[in-house]
């Protein structure tokens, strides 16, 4: 496993959502539909996923030109720049599902566009909000930095081992640390901003080390957090999960079910708890975050509901039930932004 991820600067990152967009669009015509219209709404999505990357690189650029002769506010327009690199390469080389991270970058879109405006309101003669503003962008950017950084770090590894070795379940890793840090009550009862720093101390723990030094500012909103605690989420679970290997009986399964038409999501996690998985992973938490966050042998599990069920995992410390019913979903393939975007390097350079 790679210790970060190669971080793409802006023009790369267009090359890469592309690509990706691209890739999936030929994934998406070889899943067998129940309908036509069915088929263009996930062909849609894609296309939005795709836009929405474009658009707030776009947005992030313009603010740095306009603001480029600016002394006051040149450097933190610079910053929130740069936060929205970092949170680019995140999404589009750390989440394949494209149904999941529509969820994300709509994230990254919302408090984009909510430092963006911050900074175009800020007055350059208050002094004390200048301070805080250019405090705020450089917390977000090193965050986000921390994070490409610390990506499926080899240091977590042995920490990995001891999780599943000792049979520890997700929910109850969260509750360890929640713990350590003396915050009472249910993890999902916490603010997002406890959440964050429980988050933080299992990266800590797991041998990663901190990525996130101090606790977040929120003078320009409160959307910079959800991108943060769904990020620190992302990198806990991998921590949690990447020594959970699951094989190929399980991808077969999955795959067979929801070969023509989709399946219901619970009918996908039958067919997964079908193959005599043990321990964590013969648990439908395990099925699901799995096929949603990081494949199971290279098939995702797609569906609208895929950031839903995403975040109330996360939200929630992996405490709250996760119900299936009514959910329709499909299996497949999907592009390796990661893969991409070191090939893109390899052809640059």
């Amino acid at each position: 496993m790679a210790n970060q991820l190669p971080i793409l600067n802006d023009e790369q990152l267009r090359r890469l959502a592309r690509i990706i967009w691209i890739q999936e669009v030929e994934a998406i015509n070889n899943i067998k539909f129940t309908s036509e219209p069915e088929l263009a709404k996930y062909l849609r999505d894609s296309k939005a996923a795709y836009d929405t990357v474009v658009g707030i690189l776009d947005a992030g650029g313009a603010l740095e030109g306009k603001f480029k002769d600016d002394e006051t506010r040149a450097p933190i327009a610079h910053d929130i720049f740069s936060y929205i690199v970092y949170a680019a390469n995140m999404a589009l080389q750390t989440v394949q599902n494209y149904t999941l991270r529509m969820n994300y970058v709509d994230k990254i879109s919302k408090h984009a566009t909510e430092i963006i405006n911050a900074l175009d309101e800020l007055d350059p003669n208050n002094l004390t909000n200048v301070r805080r503003m250019a405090d705020e962008a450089v917390q977000y950017r090193n965050a986000m930095l921390e994070f490409t950084r610390k990506h499926q770090s080899i240091a977590s590894r042995n920490f990995s081992k001891w999780l599943k070795e000792t049979g520890v379940k997700f929910e109850d890793l969260v509750q360890r640390y929640q713990v350590k840090l003396g915050l009472n009550g249910q993890f999902e009862n916490l603010e997002d901003a406890e959440k964050i720093l429980v988050y933080n101390e299992i990266i800590n723990a797991s041998g990663r080390g901190n990525v996130i030094v101090n606790s977040l500012s929120t003078f320009a909103g409160y959307a910079g957090i959800a991108v943060i605690l769904f990020t620190a989420g992302m990198m806990v679970w991998d921590i949690f999960s990447s020594e959970h290997i699951l094989q190929t009986a399980t991808h077969d399964a999955i795959v067979t079910v929801a070969s023509v038409g989709g399946a219901s999501l619970g009918e996908v996690v039958g067919a997964a708890l079908s193959t005599q998985l043990v321990g964590e992973e013969a648990s439908a938490l395990f099925v699901l975050a799995a096929g949603i966050l990081g494949s199971i042998v290279g098939a995702f599990i797609l569906g609208a509901f895929a950031g839903f069920l995403i975040d109330l995992i996360f939200h929630s410390g992996g405490s709250a039930p996760l119900s299936t019913d009514g959910l329709h979903c499909y299996v497949s393939p999907m592009p390796d932004g990661m893969v991409l975007a070191l090939q893109i390097l390899h052809n640059t350079n």
